[in-house]
């Protein structure tokens, strides 16, 4: 059996580290604990672009690998993280809301667009005057719950240890780290990537993501609310609310300036009571073109990257693991937008 040594324990590492077992590989999964993107993120598997109105990048093969795969690690893992939701876009402008209608009647966003339809609730902002509409097939996982499940698993498997990863003890010719030979060496470190030696060509931008708990007993909780910003029901009356986009910097301290843009989220969409509970912050790992980074290393055999995964991880990651495990072990080609190759002039 094949042995892999996964570097960052986040959503990339974990989805390769599920799918490899899958296929009957051996893997040690490192992490250092240090960045909770995945853990704090909202979750949400939202479709549509909503700026124009277009569907999320390979959304079509994406949704339906990851409603399997998070059903399947309920499954295994005997827990409940995953479900669907309603996201109400309320239109920011007559263009919007014209070019959701005409999509609407396209046959391939008639999955994911509903009508526009009359609303009115009683703590809706008045400045929503312009109508709304239903995403259709969008799902939440609760991002905490499936990092901390799936981690359990893991260490109780003997796949996962918590430690931070030393370069000294990798041998990039023979594969041996900390004395245990390996097949394969994958980063998954995300925002942490440049701590990393071997890829310098791959330019993976640190973007600051800012979330508010609130809680708010006025608000209906059978439904996302979106404009700007997003308001979603965790239950128990709690809504978190995002997120904030802060491109380049690694300072994971929450801020006022944060926590404003936020509260302008809320007032923009809610005119209700609420009450500020808790403010947290991550840095997603993000690229220049806004797609993933997968491939192996130009000059070191068997060391790969797999990063870069930004703001629609959990929905890009279970296919994307497939893919990272298919091009490792079966040698099927990654999707031409995703290659490393890319980012070094000799392609």
């Amino acid at each position: 059996m094949k042995k892999h040594l996964i570097i960052g324990g986040g959503l990339a590492g974990v989805t390769l580290a599920w799918q490899l077992i899958k296929k009957g590989q051996g893997v040690l999964l490192i992490d250092n604990k240090k960045n909770k993107s995945s853990s704090i993120a909202a979750g949400m598997i939202n479709p549509i672009v909503f700026r124009r109105v277009t569907k999320s990048w390979r959304v079509d093969e994406f949704l339906p690998v990851a409603k399997e795969f998070y059903k399947e690690v309920e499954v295994a893992t005997g827990s409940r993280f995953f479900n669907s939701i309603k996201i109400r876009r309320f239109f920011s402008s007559e263009q919007e809301k014209n070019s959701w209608q005409q999509k609407q009647e396209e046959e391939s966003y008639s999955t994911y667009l509903s009508s526009e339809e009359s609303f009115k609730h009683k703590y809706t902002s008045p400045i929503n005057n312009l109508g709304s509409a239903i995403v259709k097939n969008a799902y939440r996982v609760n991002a905490q719950d499936f990092m901390k499940q799936t981690h359990n698993l893991f260490e109780t498997n003997n796949c996962l240890s918590y430690e931070s990863f030393d370069q000294t003890k990798l041998n990039l010719d023979t594969l041996i780290y900390n004395g245990t030979k390996y097949d394969s060496v994958v980063f998954c470190c995300g925002s942490d990537q440049g701590s990393i030696p071997y890829f310098n060509s791959v330019e993976i931008q640190h973007t600051k993501g800012q979330v508010l708990t609130i809680k708010a007993t006025q608000m209906p909780e059978e439904e996302t609310w979106n404009k700007k910003g997003f308001i979603l029901p965790i239950g128990s009356n709690l809504f978190k609310v995002g997120a904030t986009i802060e491109r380049n910097t690694n300072d994971t301290r929450i801020t006022e300036a944060g926590r404003n843009e936020l509260l302008g989220v809320v007032k923009g969409l809610y005119s209700g009571s609420h009450a500020l509970i808790d403010q947290v912050a991550g840095i997603r790992p993000t690229v220049y073109d806004r797609r993933p980074v997968m491939g192996e290393h130009p000059q070191h055999k068997g060391v790969y990257l797999f990063n870069g995964l930004g703001t629609k991880g959990y929905l890009m990651a279970p296919l994307l693991a497939q893919e990272m495990v298919g091009f490792m072990i079966e040698a099927k080609d990654l999707h031409e937008e995703v290659q490393l190759s890319r980012f070094y002039t000799n392609k």
